[in-house]
């Protein structure tokens, strides 16, 4: 497939990567967009459906034509500087891909282990970045509820250094946390939340094996649901003079813990 060549902002392709900034505009045409060769590279490997990859046209077109070649993907080559505003940072990765959005799933039960709930978390690089490392500590499952920053956001995407195609968050057509709840209760599934101060030591919590870990909001927290849902309330000790751990960093520590009792 010959590729085609970009070489302005109203070409279609570019207004289409550019509205799909906007969340309503990700769900209505069921694409987001995977900056950068590490992210491609994961979906890539891992058979991701995509259905184009937008790449900057120099010395390194060559191993992304073969790339997407192998993967029956058509390319696009784009001057570096509209790859830059396409990818809508600084600093232009040397390519872009428009990936195919999960579809919401009902049906199938949660996995064993360990499953993340990002419940208000309000910036996409931590919800990211979680999903990073949930991937890390072997989790099986992350789930974000409807008040939480979109985990298909480009930030989002880019923080999750190519995870979110490893442990992409499970979509289901009600997320918010009654339906959440009701689902884990169903399923068996106890809830533990994360709390700032005033609960257990997470690090010395006795983690039950299947668990849904339950993360909010630095400042706002968690719905009231999930606190009256919760069979424990978990917490990172805090030694030095520090207010409070970043919600990424606590959530990091707190998957670690769980799979140290589980390894």
């Amino acid at each position: 497939m010959k590729p085609i060549v970009l070489s302005s902002r109203q070409h279609p392709l570019c207004k289409l990567i550019r509205a799909l900034d906007q969340p309503r505009q990700r769900r209505q045409r069921g694409l987001f967009i995977a900056p950068g060769r590490r992210a491609i590279a994961v979906a890539l490997a891992v058979g991701w459906p995509l259905e184009q990859i937008v790449v900057a046209a120099d010395e390194r077109s060559e191993h992304w034509i073969d790339e997407a070649h192998g993967a029956k993907v058509p390319v696009a080559f784009v001057e570096r500087g509209l790859l830059a505003y396409l990818s809508d940072v600084p600093s232009a990765p040397e390519a872009i891909a428009l990936a195919k959005l999960p579809v919401a799933d009902d049906s199938a039960p949660l996995p064993d282990g360990l499953s993340i709930v990002l419940d208000r978390i309000g910036d996409a690089g931590n919800v990211g970045t979680l999903i990073r490392s949930a991937d890390a500590a072997g989790a099986s499952a992350v789930v974000a509820t409807e008040q939480s920053a979109d985990a298909f956001s480009l930030k989002a995407v880019r923080a999750s250094a190519g995870s979110i195609f490893h442990l992409p968050p499970r979509l289901f057509s009600q997320r918010e946390p009654a339906n959440l709840i009701a689902r884990f209760a169903h399923e068996k599934i106890p809830i533990v939340v994360a709390a700032a101060h005033g609960a257990t030591d997470g690090l010395e919590f006795d983690w039950p094996r299947r668990a849904a870990l339950v993360l909010g909001h630095e400042s706002q927290g968690l719905a009231p649901e999930w606190l009256s849902a919760a069979t424990a309330h978990v917490t990172i000790p805090i030694y030095g003079r520090a207010e409070s751990l970043n919600v990424a960093t606590a959530g990091a520590l707190l998957m670690y813990a769980w799979r140290r009792r589980w390894r």
